[in-house]
């Protein structure tokens, strides 16, 4: 396999990852209560980016004072805030709905880069927003649009979409001079840090740890290993192998990963589900502009 033919499976594996994130999140929701959950599972995800780095070995940026300012207050949001937010919406809403509704995330950042950081934005991108808030808005609702029935799960993962929006739009502001690897890991560990202060004032995590059976511990392993760590790393190589403009759209496998998870476990979608699903993923690659380019390119060969 060729580098570019490696860096599309990598980024496939990331994706799949992600959206089997939320059909295990969804299994926990009945065993472990939220900040305990992903207390443990950053904890796990801290000590494997430690490791990491000290595998690698590398000489890093030096960090300044001022970055603490920066840092601390992303992790919170993005880390904490987040995962707090979404392991309780899974007490409350379905995998499949939670998945859907945060794959707005990167079209709501887009809205808050241009609001914050005056990025341009094209009518054909607020169109492809606007076509997957349809989908989410059907999904969320049942389809009952007259008397709107939301479930409180599908309102939490609302605001984790959002704190994540936040978390993403505010590391481009302030931290793009942060080398993403570094960023992440101090951000994991602030947040990390943050859900365990959190757990053992709100929860009783500890004696909560030590009743959990070893399959809860598998699946939090999972989280912390393959849906935190592997994934970013992943997704990082691929990006930085292929380019930002032709990776965007393969965030669009995260919302199916997690339908075809649900489907091997039993779970059929209903009619809502399916009709949100065609609607964000249209939203969602009309928003990339991956088509503008194959568009581009049809026209050229009628020039010749």
């Amino acid at each position: 396999m060729n580098k570019n033919s490696v860096a599309w499976l990598v980024l496939i594996i990331s994706t799949f990852f992600w959206g089997s994130n939320f059909n295990v999140a969804e299994v926990l929701a009945g065993r472990v209560v939220p900040l305990t959950a992903a207390a443990e599972r950053f904890a796990i995800a801290l000590v494997i980016f430690l490791l990491y780095r000290l595998w690698q070995g590398k000489p890093e940026s030096q960090l300044q004072w001022r970055d603490g300012l920066i840092l601390v207050p992303l992790g919170l949001v993005g880390v904490f805030g987040f995962n707090f937010a979404f392991f309780t919406a899974l007490h409350t809403t379905v995998a499949l709905n939670a998945a859907l509704i945060m794959a707005l995330s990167p079209m709501l950042s887009l809205l808050l880069s241009s609001w914050l950081l005056k990025t341009p934005i094209s009518a054909t991108q607020v169109a492809g927003i606007l076509i997957a808030f349809a989908g989410v808005t059907l999904v969320i609702t049942s389809g009952h649009l007259a008397d709107l029935r939301i479930a409180t799960g599908d309102l939490w993962m609302l605001g984790a979409c959002f704190v994540w929006s936040v978390y993403t739009v505010g590391s481009r502001r302030y931290a793009s001079h942060i080398p993403p690897q570094q960023f992440s890991r101090w951000t994991v560990c602030v947040g990390a840090v943050a859900l365990v202060i959190a757990a053992v004032i709100l929860e009783s995590p500890f004696s909560t740890v030590r009743e959990l059976s070893p399959g809860t511990h598998g699946i939090l392993l999972y989280m912390g290993s393959c849906g935190t760590v592997l994934a970013y790393i992943f997704w990082i190589h691929g990006v930085r192998q292929l380019g930002p403009d032709r990776t965007a759209v393969s965030f669009n496998l995260v919302p199916l990963f997690t339908l075809l998870v649900s489907i091997v476990a039993g779970t059929l979608p209903n009619t809502a589900q399916v009709a949100g699903i065609a609607l964000v993923l249209t939203g969602m690659v009309i928003n990339s502009g991956w088509l503008k380019p194959r568009r581009q390119a049809a026209g050229s060969v009628q020039l010749r």
